[in-house]
C-alpha cells in the first residue's frame, strides 16, 4: 500500500518532449480536472515560461477543454472535454494505480497527481533472476543458441537444455520464455524463473518463423452461460464489454492454453454454477485443442 504523501513529488530533471507534456496535461485534465504550471515545470524540470508555452499550445490545439480559474489560480476542465493527446482510456489511471500499488512503477513516474485510496490483490510473483533474462535477451537479439539449466516439472533435478529463444511471453502470472528445444526438437515455453544458468553456444541455424504456432492467431469467443437469468447474463455481457451477446479475443495459438486458464470457462458438456462465461467456439478450436493437449470439458 502507498503510505507517500501525493503532493510531495520529487523533481524530475529529465527532459521530454512536448508531446509528452501535453500527454501530462491531458492526463490531469481528464482525471483530476485541472492542471497550472507547477504541475508541469516540478514533474519536467522545466521553466515557468517553458510551461506557459505548453499551456498555451495546449488551448491551441483544444481550445474548449480547459479554462482559467482565477480565483483557485489554475486551469480547470471545460466540458465537454476531449482528449487530444491520447484517446481516453480508464486503464490509464487504473494501470498507473495498480503499478504502484504492485510496487512495480514509482509514483514518481507516473502522471498521477491525485491518489486515491487503492488496493489490489498481489499474487505471488515467480522471481526472474537479472542476469538470466539480460542473457536471454541478447540470445533474443543475436539469434544465438544457448544451454539453460532448467528445472522442469516432469525431472527432480534441474537439467541441462539447448534452446534457440526467440521471443518473451506472459501468461497472465509467470514470464516466458518460446524457444526451440533440441531435445524434443520443436517449440515450446519455458518458465524464466526456473531457469538458473544461461551460456551462450554461438549462431543458431533456427528460423523462428518456423513456429507456426507462434506466429498463428486464432480467435476465442466467449459468452454468458446459457443458464444465467437475464439479469445475470446482461451483467456478464457489461462486465467483459460484450458486444450482442458475445466477445472476441484473438491470442497467439501458442499462447491459447494460457488463455483458457486464466479465464473461468466451462464447454457447454460441463457446468458449474461459479462459471459465467462459456467457450462459444469450442467446436471451431476443437482440433487447435486437441492438437495442443487443452481439455476444458
Amino acid at each position: 500500500m502507498r503510505t507517500t504523501n501525493s503532493s510531495v513529488r520529487p523533481k524530475n530533471t529529465a527532459k521530454w518532449s512536448q508531446g509528452r507534456r501535453l500527454e501530462f496535461i491531458d492526463f490531469r485534465l481528464l482525471w483530476e480536472g485541472r492542471v497550472n504550471r507547477s504541475d508541469l515545470t516540478s514533474y519536467f524540470g522545466i521553466s515557468v515560461p517553458q510551461a506557459s508555452m505548453d499551456l498555451a499550445r495546449y488551448q491551441e490545439l483544444a481550445p474548449g477543454n480547459m479554462i482559467y480559474d482565477k480565483r483557485q489560480k489554475t486551469y480547470v476542465v471545460h466540458p465537454p472535454f476531449t482528449p487530444v493527446a491520447q484517446p481516453a482510456n480508464a486503464y490509464s489511471f487504473l494501470n498507473a494505480v495498480r503499478q504502484v500499488e504492485d510496487q512495480l512503477l514509482p509514483y514518481e513516474s507516473t502522471f498521477l497527481g491525485w491518489y486515491p485510496p487503492a488496493g489490489v490483490v498481489r499474487l505471488p510473483t515467480r522471481r526472474v533472476e537479472v542476469e538470466i533474462l539480460r542473457r536471454s535477451l541478447g540470445a533474443i537479439r543475436k539469434s544465438s543458441k544457448v544451454t539453460i539449466r532448467y528445472q522442469s516439472m516432469s525431472r527432480l533435478e534441474p537439467s541441462d537444455r539447448s534452446i534457440s529463444p526467440h521471443a518473451v511471453a506472459f501468461d497472465g502470472i509467470r514470464w516466458h520464455l518460446r524457444a526451440y528445444c533440441y531435445e524434443h526438437e520443436d517449440f515450446r515455453d519455458f518458465v524464466l524463473s526456473r531457469i538458473t544458468r544461461v551460456e551462450d553456444d554461438g549462431s543458431s541455424a533456427v528460423d523462428p518463423v518456423n513456429d507456426s504456432s507462434w506466429f498463428r492467431i486464432v480467435n476465442v469467443v466467449i459468452a454468458a452461460v446459457p443458464h444465467l437469468s437475464e439479469g445475470r447474463r446482461h451483467a456478464v455481457e457489461m462486465d467483459y464489454g460484450m458486444s450482442q451477446g458475445r466477445l472476441d479475443v484473438p491470442v497467439r495459438e501458442a499462447l491459447l492454453i494460457y488463455l483458457l486458464h486464466q479465464l473461468p470457462l466451462y464447454s457447454p458438456i460441463g457446468r458449474s454454477k461459479h462459471n459465467q462465461i462459456v467457450l462459444q467456439n469450442r467446436e471451431e478450436l476443437g482440433p487447435i485443442l486437441s492438437r495442443l493437449g487443452i481439455d476444458i470439458d
